[in-house]
């Protein structure tokens, strides 16, 4: 197979770089003809995978974090070629929330999917916000869950990883504040006080937190999870049920389904798609089923 292998050096605090020729060597040993490409600043890896000739690719290949794959998805789904040839990830990122539902957790089985040449459907979300179109498959949060990524950002960068995450949480429980939110979900409208909202295609975030553990990535549907006010005590005592899934019960947590959401905020509020920071309220969603096929070992 040819495989346009895209892959970011620094991702997992430069994992990327040290997994890179491991993975190009394996590759090849199996018999594939690699193309690397090694991204550079943000959004490098949409710009490449945007004007590759997908007509002469088996599989493109994303080797980094849920970031990663983000940018790599954006650049597929504006490339102009109309064939969409089957996504690989290798995880070397510090979350590398999506390709668990693909049941990937390591290197080796990424390379493993990819051998096996076997892919699944996964639904696409697109989003617009701020006049701008996206796309992501993992989930796409904000409210409180989108500031403890702002705050989390430079901890990760001194090398702090999933830790950085956790004290990002604790800051943010400190100055925790509930806003007006109105959803529109499939034509109706809901209102809530809430401390923060995630749209959902898949299971996991921030690496090992199972915000949304209905989720099926290939059901045609988002689920829509919403914390509506809650006090600081009470959040502590509950969030780590996130670890298990089990914080559904609790309720102020409420759970949505549906195929197109429109989400508004007072005051607007950062999006945080995929772990990334941009965007702002509001926003709106919808689901482009089955859009892209995954190799997986599921």
């Amino acid at each position: 197979m040819k495989i346009q292998l895209i892959f970011n050096p620094h991702a997992g605090r430069g994992r990327g770089m040290k997994a890179y020729p491991e993975i190009r060597k394996r590759l090849q040993e199996a018999g594939h003809d690699v193309i690397p490409h090694r991204t550079i600043y943000r959004f490098h890896a949409t710009e490449i995978v945007k004007s590759l000739n997908l007509y002469e690719t088996d599989v493109i290949l994303s080797v980094g974090g849920d970031g990663t794959l983000f940018e790599v998805i954006n650049g597929l789904m504006n490339n102009p070629g109309k064939k969409i040839p089957p996504l690989g990830v290798i995880p070397v990122g510090t979350g590398n929330s999506f390709v668990k539902d693909l049941k990937i957790f390591n290197m080796d089985d990424g390379i493993k999917a990819v051998n096996r040449n076997i892919s699944r459907p996964v639904d696409v979300i697109s989003f617009t916000t701020e006049n701008s179109l996206y796309y992501f498959v993992n989930n796409l949060g904000f409210g409180f869950v989108a500031d403890v990524s702002v705050t989390s950002e430079p901890m990760k960068k001194r090398g702090l990883g999933m830790t950085a995450y956790a004290m990002g949480v604790l800051v943010e429980i400190s100055r925790l504040k509930s806003h007006k939110l109105v959803l529109e979900i499939d034509g109706t409208t809901y209102e809530h006080d809430s401390n923060f909202c995630y749209l959902c295609n898949s299971i996991w975030v921030a690496g090992n937190m199972m915000i949304s553990p209905e989720s099926i990535v290939d059901d045609g549907e988002m689920e829509i999870i919403v914390l509506n006010s809650i006090s600081r005590k009470e959040l502590l005592k509950t969030f780590p049920k996130v670890f298990k899934g089990t914080h559904l019960s609790h309720p102020n947590v409420i759970e949505y389904r549906g195929k197109h959401v429109k989400a508004t905020t007072i005051p607007e509020k950062f999006c945080n798609p995929e772990g990334e920071i941009f965007g702002v309220t509001p926003l709106e969603a919808k689901v482009l089923p089955s859009a892209l096929q995954f190799c997986t070992l599921e």
